[in-house]
């Protein structure tokens, strides 16, 4: 679509199966509603039983833009109730000059009133004033049956006939706790004022509500992800160079480690390199300070001992197995990156580990992320 230019086609082509479903459908729909009108002047059904021309140009908005909020069933049925009756209305006070164009207006008016917005309503009114003026009048009881009683028949075959064909009609919008599990990138929602302004900056609300908008901006977010990162591994962007230990490290070796090393974290991997979990820094200090703590009770406990002339039992020093946690997030080395990003939108982690059938070979950190998005 290009905004602006209005000599330009602006509706997509259509494939060759959609112009067959479409054509099918509208032409099911009125044949349908062309039958009951049949059997009701067999039938003897009084009150100007018969098609009106506006219900052709409600079967295009059903059965090919069913998506449009203008096509919805409370706009098709309630629209075109409304305008008739606006007409009823203007045919009987309004003089016949001024009649088409208060019709049209004030069907206008009241279906924005009643949101439902229905672009045949305005043929509704305009017909039933032309009619009227070239001496066919109708009842009150006209607006209701045949206009808002076809309207509906022809809205519940398109329902029907869309299900049939794996469509959604009426429109769904999803519900947020759906919509909540979409992959996207860990980014600042835009609010529905936000999507309103953009609506009206291009001039499109009539065509989109601001919830139609979010799905569109979230689907083209997934797709921009899957897009970008879909053949992307993460065995290609993590990093290979590992400073681990293992479960018998006394705690000396772990604290050369983090002072040689920019590292929050330790993975403790076993003799065949299978990972086992993970010493934080932050673990390790934390049990130096206990320890400084209890110094001095083991000192005195130590001089007690001593004056009973026994032998103080022998002290014991951690390891590493004994500060270690299990390991927070680990990913195979051919999952897609685009997998990962959904994981650490939710999780907060030192690292992901990346492993080769049960192997760790490398890590990915929230850096590497950063210098994924950036390139």
């Amino acid at each position: 679509m290009q905004f602006g230019n209005g000599w330009k086609p602006a509706v997509a082509p259509a494939a060759g199966l959609d112009v067959l479903r479409v054509g099918l459908g509208a032409a099911l729909g009125l044949g349908v509603a062309a039958a009951l009108v049949q059997l009701a002047q067999w039938g003897g059904w009084q009150g100007g039983w018969g098609l009106f021309a506006p219900l052709g140009a409600t079967a295009v908005l059903v059965f090919a833009v069913h998506t449009g909020p203008l096509s919805q069933p409370w706009s098709c049925v309630v629209g075109n109730t409304v305008a008739a009756l606006w007409a009823l209305l203007v045919v009987a006070w309004v003089p016949a000059g001024w009649a088409p164009a208060v019709a049209v207006g004030g069907a206008i008016a009241g279906m924005q009133l009643t949101r439902s917005l229905h672009p045949p309503g305005g043929a509704v009114a305009l017909l039933l004033v032309l009619e009227a003026q070239h001496g066919v009048h109708h009842g009150w009881s006209y607006a209701f049956v045949p206009i808002a009683l076809l309207t509906l028949v022809l809205v519940l075959l398109a329902m029907a006939y869309h299900r049939a064909w794996g469509k959604h009609y009426p429109l769904q919008v999803a519900a947020p706790a759906a919509a909540a599990k979409a992959q996207h990138l860990p980014a600042d929602d835009l609010s529905d004022a936000d999507l309103q302004a953009l609506l009206a900056r291009f001039d499109q609300d009539y065509n989109l509500t601001p919830q139609e908008l979010g799905q569109l901006v979230r689907a083209a977010e997934e797709q921009a992800i899957a897009r970008r990162f879909g053949s992307v591994t993460c065995g290609q962007v993590m990093t290979s160079a590992l400073w681990t230990c293992r479960p018998g490290d006394d705690l000396g070796r772990l604290a050369a480690q983090f002072q040689q090393h920019p590292i929050k974290s330790l993975p403790v991997v076993d003799d065949a390199g299978r990972l086992l979990g993970v010493v934080a820094r932050s673990a390790l200090f934390d049990w130096l300070w206990q320890q400084q703590q209890s110094d001095a009770s083991d000192r005195r406990q130590r001089r007690t001992w001593r004056l009973w002339g026994k032998k103080p039992p022998a002290s014991t020093s951690a390891r590493a197995a004994d500060l270690m946690q299990d390991a927070p997030l680990s990913v195979e080395d051919h999952t897609p990156v685009s997998h990962l990003l959904e994981a650490l939108a939710v999780h907060t982690v030192p690292f992901v580990a990346v492993l080769r059938q049960g192997q760790l070979v490398g890590l990915i950190t929230r850096t590497d992320v950063m210098r994924i998005l950036l390139h």
